[in-house]
């Protein structure tokens, strides 16, 4: 039987607004306080229903800190079960919770992996640690220098042969955030198609599903969500351009759906929100919020 589902070679599955780490220019305001994730059950039919119009090659869940959505694990097993006959789906996360979801370590089934990002190179053993107690014994840890086509810094195979890519992320491309010092934010004015052409989510093409529908990147989705949770600096225009642009709907039409995909990497009128020249900048702030405690892992919000 013919396949005609649209491929994409990647997809993010943005499962939460919220982290526990506060790092500077977070691209996604999870440094900040930004309520609001998704419940797999609410959203089961919906994927059901793009698993039958398009094809995922690599699929991954992510947030903000996809471990402090409680239906993490549902979110990964059943992204897998939809795409069987590609790579399985990637959990990325900041490894503070790893040893505090239940389920976890038994949803690294059929080539589920997790990617751990460390933001702070202070953290880096603290990080290992957890790997350790969360993997079973005996481990096997592999460095570039032990394997020059490895392609994270470093990875950990268990004994039975889950593994967990680790990348030393210590910097972060400015955001399209700019905050007063009375505590307001603003985004950038700046020439869209500038924007657009140095944009890193246009580089590496990180498509998102959020709430069951697809977005060109990240900001196209969160920015209204974050502006009706804070307090903005901003024109009646600016907000009723911001509120305009139209992700895909599983309910498109054919025409409608490869459309969207056709013109998925041109430039939008809400990339004028981002600086029109990104900078690679030492992560500040990767701190674990106040209302976390890292020593014993206890949620005491």
């Amino acid at each position: 039987m013919t396949d005609n589902r649209i491929v994409i070679d990647k997809l993010e599955f943005y499962i939460t607004n919220v982290c526990n780490l506060t790092c500077g220019d977070c691209n996604r305001y999870n440094n900040y306080k930004f309520s609001g994730w998704q419940k797999w059950d609410q959203y089961k039919d919906t994927v059901e229903k793009w698993a039958k119009k398009i094809a995922v090659k690599h699929s991954v869940v992510l947030g903000g800190e996809p471990l402090l959505n409680p239906d993490v694990v549902k979110w990964t097993n059943g992204i897998r079960k939809l795409w069987p006959e590609y790579s399985g789906v990637q959990i990325l996360t900041n490894g503070t919770r790893l040893n505090h979801v239940s389920g976890l370590y038994d949803a690294l089934v059929d080539d589920n992996w997790i990617g751990v990002t460390v933001h702070d190179k202070q953290d880096q053993e603290l990080i290992f640690q957890e790997i350790r107690k969360f993997l079973k014994h005996p481990i096997k840890e592999i460095t570039k220098e032990d394997d020059n086509s490895l392609w994270s810094d470093y990875k950990f195979v268990d004994s039975n042969k889950n593994y967990i890519h680790v990348w030393l992320s210590d910097k972060f491309v400015s955001s399209n955030l700019i905050q007063s010092p009375d505590g307001t934010f603003k985004f950038y004015n700046s020439n869209p198609e500038i924007a657009h052409e140095n944009c890193t989510f246009r580089r590496f093409k990180n498509y998102h599903m959020i709430d069951g529908k697809i977005y060109k990147c990240g900001p196209a989705a969160l920015m209204p969500k974050f502006v009706e949770q804070n307090k903005f600096e901003l024109s009646q225009d600016d907000r009723d351009l911001l509120n305009s642009y139209k992700p895909l709907s599983v309910d498109a039409t054919d025409e409608e759906m490869q459309d969207f995909f056709n013109n998925i990497d041109n430039m939008i009128p809400q990339c004028k929100f981002c600086p029109e020249q990104y900078q690679y900048k030492t992560i500040e702030f990767s701190d674990l919020k106040k209302s976390w405690k890292i020593n014993n892992r206890e949620d005491t919000t």
